[in-house]
């Protein structure tokens, strides 16, 4: 195989990738949204974030998703309105740590079994073999672009 066609068929394989990635996100997103608490990506995102970590901040939000943060503050402005996240005292002057409410862990957690019981719908005809690959792979993809 030459250069070019190897480098062609990398790039169509790329673009594979890209669109994969955008209609899983896309339907992700349809899917967590039939649930009780609407919430955008970006809010699901948030949640998921602070979930993972309580006590994160939304200036280390907002570089974790490389997000303004005046977006963040806006979207965390909503998500404590709706009653998902408050605000913690904090100990030092560099923003306020956050943490779930009990509403936000119960909307959290419903949105990750939607979104689990997804993936096992598309996985269930593949080997434990290819899930663990997959897995695998994605992990790296996904490391690989927080370094960058």
């Amino acid at each position: 195989m030459q250069q070019s066609e190897r480098s062609a068929s990398r790039s169509d394989d790329g673009a594979l990738v890209l669109r994969s990635l955008l209609a899983i996100t896309r339907r992700g997103l349809v899917d967590a949204r039939a649930g009780d608490t609407q919430l955008s990506f970006t809010d699901q995102s948030i949640v998921m974030a602070i979930a993972e970590e309580p006590g994160i901040r939304s200036t280390d939000i907002a570089r974790m998703f490389r997000l303004n943060r005046s977006t963040v503050s806006r979207q965390l402005s909503s998500l404590i309105g709706l009653g998902l996240v408050q605000e913690l005292p904090a100990a030092s002057g560099r923003g306020r740590p956050l943490a779930l409410t009990t509403e936000g862990d119960t909307a959290f957690r419903t949105t990750l079994r939607t979104l689990q019981q997804a993936i096992d719908t598309h996985l269930s005809e593949w080997t434990d073999a290819e899930v663990a690959r997959f897995a695998h792979d994605l992990h790296r993809f996904d490391r690989g672009s927080a370094e960058s």
